[in-house]
């Protein structure tokens, strides 16, 4: 329980951090980046995109899915707590302890004597006038058995009592109305939360949340107002059908998807232009790395139990696609596998993003 708890916690710190990352994923598409020397360029994407719920994911975490159950129900360990009183329990125990402690001083003993020989006699029982050295080595066997079986006494006690300590048992009339209070209370805390989550994120995605209908209705008009955006298509679930296509010249910095009025993170593709004629193309989520990215942040709260694993959870699409840079300038560096190749008198560049794609794709032209 504590494990979850802290999980949680821990999820709902670094979630607000996250939102400078990646909010927008990629699920299946076709990306296509055309940039000739002169300075044109055109960009086009075609397929899913994802609204990743982090306030999704939160949402489904405070739900009462995770952390806490649903409904109440009493859990006991141990034995039943009794009449009697922490001193006379206390007192038991130092009885139990210095009788054991007593047995064992008094075999270690007799073990120690065990090992002299000499006029002082080997045993207990040579003490006795049994000066014969067999007697003495039947004494030392003796001496050496009865400490094994009571450290063997011992050790049955013990086990004993650890699994008497953690058995569940029925819980008493207090204890349950012990815990009712509790679960109460927490219950309190947990829709405060709740609801101070859902501000939070409601504030920083501008109102969209995927599990309301309203909100990704009016964030699909809002959309598909803006120039270059031909469709946007709700699938369910945060997840979207894009049409998407630009054209002109690249004077300064290109990025794609810039929605007004949402912070939605990072782009899902950048374009760079340094000084001296050179071009980056960055498109840091057409990959499926397995890092500490937001992928892979949802996906271990999708898995560790007791969060983000509500009734109406989302789990995140796998990102598949190809994703092409085509040029008539010189490229001075890029991460594909195989390279440029020659198609009518342009360099290409590809990449098909898959499961196996690690390291998003890169490419720095000299315009």
């Amino acid at each position: 329980m504590k494990l979850r708890k802290y999980a949680a916690i821990g999820l709902a710190c670094v979630a607000p951090m996250g939102l400078s990352g990646c909010l927008l994923l990629p699920g299946e598409f076709t990306s296509d980046v055309m940039i000739l020397k002169s300075g044109e360029f055109s960009f086009t994407y075609k397929g899913e995109i994802q609204l990743v719920g982090l306030a999704n994911l939160l949402n489904n975490e405070l739900e009462g899915e995770g952390g806490i159950a649903a409904e109440f129900q009493a859990t006991c360990y141990g034995e039943a707590p009794t009449a009697t009183t922490k001193e006379e329990k206390a007192k038991e125990k130092a009885k139990e302890a210095a009788k054991l402690k007593a047995q064992n001083e008094k075999y270690a003993t007799e073990e120690a004597l065990a090992t002299i020989t000499g006029q002082k006699g080997a045993t207990a029982a040579s003490r006795t006038g049994q000066e014969d050295f067999s007697l003495t080595q039947d004494s030392e066997e003796e001496g050496a058995e009865a400490a094994a079986e009571a450290a063997a006494a011992a050790a049955e006690v013990a086990a004993a009592e650890f699994e008497d300590e953690f058995a569940e048992r029925d819980c008493t009339p207090d204890e349950i109305a012990e815990q009712k209070k509790e679960w109460d209370e927490q219950q309190v805390r947990r829709k405060k939360e709740k609801e101070q989550t859902k501000k939070m994120f409601a504030a920083l995605l501008g109102g969209v949340d995927p599990d309301d209908p309203k909100t990704i209705e009016r964030f699909t008009k809002e959309v598909e107002r803006l120039a270059a955006w031909n469709k946007v298509e709700h699938k369910g679930n945060g997840v979207f059908m894009i049409d998407y296509a630009t054209k002109g010249k690249l004077a300064d910095d290109f990025a794609f998807p810039v929605i007004p009025r949402y912070a939605l993170g990072n782009p899902m593709v950048h374009i760079s232009r340094w000084d001296n004629g050179r071009v980056r193309i960055e498109a840091p989520t057409f990959h499926n790395d397995p890092d500490m990215s937001m992928t892979a942040l949802m996906g271990a709260g999708g898995m560790m139990p007791g969060m983000g694993m509500g009734k109406n959870a989302m789990e995140p699409l796998v990102v598949k696609g190809t994703f092409t840079i085509r040029t008539d300038a010189n490229i001075a560096a890029n991460n594909s596998e195989e390279g440029p190749s020659d198609a009518g008198g342009m360099q290409v560049l590809t990449w098909d993003i898959g499961a196996r794609t690690f390291g998003p794709p890169m490419a720095l032209l000299k315009l």
